[in-house]
């Protein structure tokens, strides 16, 4: 269901940006800011309506480090390098790009969360759906990729992918760590999100951004009110939700879905044909996640 709903962020933010869907344009970094934030407000009332801050602060206490590591870095700063790199190619290749956190993650996971089960078929699945990812999104034109002026901005949206599969991982090691608090996933996402407000904040100034912000139209307040509620608070509570009861490997397997998720929702609420390339695609992404969520044999 968290993927579900992070596949409305490309929606989302066409209709966010200049095109012929646009309702009007906000800007990377002000939409960055406003997901966080709002999506971390929301999150609290609701913990504040059923009575259960308790333990919020304790989370902190225990793992300043690594909230600061996972969230200010993690969320903040890697969000802000995949919406540079986005602005610096072409952002289907940016998107396939980007999803090599998939990878990163299955890496992680086994160093730092100790998830060793059946590596071999991770390791062979997560390359099956990232090359599934690829060819869906470039549909086969793979030069696209290794263009000269587009170099910088692809490097840049492997980095973030990089960046923020620590996030994913390390929120669940923080998770572990506090797993007697009550609602510990819900709190550990509200203190994430907060955090990573810190340096989007320090930057946006800095952008031309700074000088319309919090100045958008009716329609405009529409979407960033469903990118900060349903993309952001629903989808990333959701997903660690998942992840506190089976492998970070295993939860983040199904974000390979979100590329085809979103051409569905494209075609089905924009009018976007479906690439052929899904006949090719399809296939892979479903092998990839069956074989990363393969049960290991049991031994006799």
């Amino acid at each position: 269901m968290g993927v579900f709903c992070w596949s409305f962020s490309e929606i989302v933010v066409r209709f966010l940006k200049a095109g012929p869907y646009s309702v009007g344009v906000v800007g990377p970094i002000s939409l960055s800011f406003y997901r966080f934030f709002f999506g971390g407000l929301i999150l609290l009332a609701i913990l504040g309506f059923r009575k259960s801050l308790r333990g919020v602060g304790q989370i902190f206490r225990n793992s300043p480090g690594l909230l600061v590591l996972s969230s200010v870095i993690g969320l903040g700063i890697s969000n802000m390098i995949y919406f540079l790199g986005l602005q610096l190619t072409q952002a289907n290749v940016g998107a396939a790009l980007y999803t090599s956190y998939t990878l990163f993650i299955g890496v992680y996971s086994i160093f730092i969360l100790n998830e060793r089960t059946n590596i071999p078929l991770k390791i062979t699945g997560f390359v099956i759906g990232f090359i599934g990812t690829i060819v869906l999104l470039t549909t086969f034109d793979f030069t696209l990729l290794v263009q000269p002026d587009k170099i910088i901005g692809n490097l840049l949206l492997v980095l973030a992918g990089a960046i923020w599969g620590f996030y994913s991982v390390l929120g669940k090691k923080i998770m572990r760590r506090n797993a007697e608090i009550k609602n510990v996933d819900v709190k550990f996402t509200i203190l994430s999100f907060f955090l990573a407000c810190i340096p989007i904040a320090i930057t946006l100034p800095l952008t031309s951004e700074a000088g319309d912000f919090f100045q958008h139209s009716a329609p405009e307040w529409l979407f960033i009110a469903i990118m900060a509620l349903f993309v952001t608070a629903i989808g990333i509570y959701l997903f660690f939700m998942g992840v506190k009861l089976i492998d970070v490997s295993h939860g983040i397997s199904f974000s390979l879905l979100k590329p085809i998720i979103a051409t569905a929702f494209a075609f089905l609420l924009l009018g976007e044909l479906p690439p052929v390339a899904m006949v090719v695609s399809v296939p892979l992404v479903t092998v990839a996640v069956l074989l990363i969520n393969k049960k290991p044999k049991k031994k006799e």
